[in-house]
């Protein structure tokens, strides 16, 4: 039984002794209660105020999201559980849970906890952040791997999931989203939309890379190995192999307008004796595919075209100034703050390097020790954002490039020394971002 039980318990049976130290204790613990520590919640003497009061401080909601309803749990701090029951991904759903919240004592603090769902969720948390709450965004792994330390049970309902959500709220430091969440979020949504174009037109240039090796293997080479620009325009303006192969000198002056000169006379000479003697073989539905693949990827050119001005467009209105650091353009600085948010939502640059999946996992038992591969959990985008800024600083900044030399005579492989360069690069974008300086290459070290 703990102190303030005990004492009521003494209390009841008239032991003045015990009594006189019962009260002298809670006179202490009101003292406690008025300290900063207390309002803070960091005093010892917190949780036993409350159980003997039997007050709420806090109130602890958590939201399982779904595409058609929503499930809440709301509780005390205590785990004492006060509501439970779902609502419609719909305006009368909404409006239902946000009365449900009003009726909360509005005095007490409000932690409400989610799931990172992806799009299932925007409309919801907007709701949330517009009727005045706040809200904690979780990892869907580490609501899981509670779970499975809760209990024993295969049980996965959404109920079970809003539990433990709620569960997990009274257990973490609550750290909401910045006022800017609408910006950010916009912002995100872009970055990520466009990662995926890249990927789909990466893949279209694969496709037409195939189709040139069955029907011109000599095609790609002789632009050294890179489908753009002049050679997309030749494929899709001549069409064939037979048609390159008869180029005509009006064909040339077309090609040299396009090209603004940068493709000679001479170099289309050439282009169309390696036509004529090709060893590709030609079908009708091989030049149907190229055609349609020039097609896909001039879209995907211009989708990119179109989100990149979005882009440039949005982060005229975020102060930044990553774009200081050498290697580090406008995209990029779009693409690490869509994925990062507020920096001051980590307390130190080790943080996001475990968000970006950076860390390595270590495997402790006993005297044994062991560090593996990198952990590669966190944002897939803003790791190989990280990766290409930094590779790109090794050409752009000299002593970062000499911190890789350094690692690579340590006997490190290239990845392990590119890692290393690519968590400096981290604590440099974290020590700008919050402190909102500018690059200053004298004081890099």
């Amino acid at each position: 039984m703990d102190l303030c039980h005990r004492c009521i318990a003494l209390t009841i049976k008239g032991d003045s002794y015990h009594s006189s130290y019962f009260l002298m204790s809670i006179s202490k613990l009101a003292l406690d209660a008025s300290s900063q520590d207390y309002i803070n919640k960091k005093s010892v003497t917190y949780p036993v105020l409350k159980l003997y009061f039997g007050g709420v401080f806090m109130y602890l909601i958590g939201l399982d999201i779904s595409k058609y309803k929503h499930d809440c749990f709301i509780a005390t701090e205590a785990g004492v559980p006060l509501k439970a029951f779902n609502f419609e991904n719909n305006r009368l759903g909404f409006d239902s849970f946000l009365k449900t919240l009003k009726s909360l004592d509005q005095s007490k603090e409000i932690r409400i906890g989610l799931e990172s769902t992806g799009h299932y969720g925007a409309n919801l948390k907007q709701f949330i952040t517009t009727s005045g709450y706040t809200y904690l965004e979780f990892n869907p792994y580490l609501t899981h791997m509670f779970s499975k330390a809760l209990s024993l049970r295969k049980t996965k309902t959404d109920k079970v999931d809003a539990k433990t959500i709620s569960s997990m709220l009274g257990s973490v430091d609550y750290k909401t989203l910045h006022t800017r969440f609408y910006h950010i979020n916009e912002l995100k949504q872009l970055v990520r939309y466009r990662h995926i174009q890249m990927v789909n037109r990466s893949k279209t240039l694969i496709e037409m890379t195939n189709i040139l090796d069955r029907i011109f293997p000599e095609f790609k080479p002789f632009f050294n190995e890179r489908l753009a620009g002049t050679a997309i325009f030749i494929l899709k303006k001549f069409k064939s192999v037979a048609r390159i192969s008869k180029l005509s000198n009006k064909d040339y002056e077309t090609i040299r307008s396009y090209s603004k000169g940068k493709i000679s006379y001479v170099r289309v000479q050439k282009l169309k004796l390696l036509a004529k003697s090709s060893v590709g073989y030609e079908t009708q539905s091989d030049l149907l595919l190229l055609k349609h693949s020039i097609k896909h990827y001039e879209d995907l050119s211009i989708t990119l075209d179109s989100i990149d001005e979005e882009i440039l467009s949005l982060m005229k209105d975020i102060p930044q100034t990553l774009t200081s650091i050498p290697g580090v353009n406008l995209i990029s600085a779009a693409m690490i703050i869509a994925e990062l948010g507020d920096f001051k939502n980590f307390t130190n640059p080790a943080q996001i390097v475990s968000f970006s999946g950076l860390d390595t996992s270590v495997n402790q038992s006993g005297m044994m020790e062991t560090r593996g591969h990198l952990v590669k959990r966190g944002s897939g985008l803003l790791r190989m954002t990280l990766w290409q800024i930094t590779f790109s600083g090794l050409r752009l900044n000299p002593k970062l490039y000499d911190y890789y030399l350094k690692k690579r005579t340590e006997g490190k492989h290239h990845k392990v020394a590119m890692v290393h360069c690519v968590r400096k690069m981290i604590r440099v974008i974290y020590y700008l971002s919050v402190n909102q300086l500018t690059f200053d290459y004298s004081q890099f070290r």
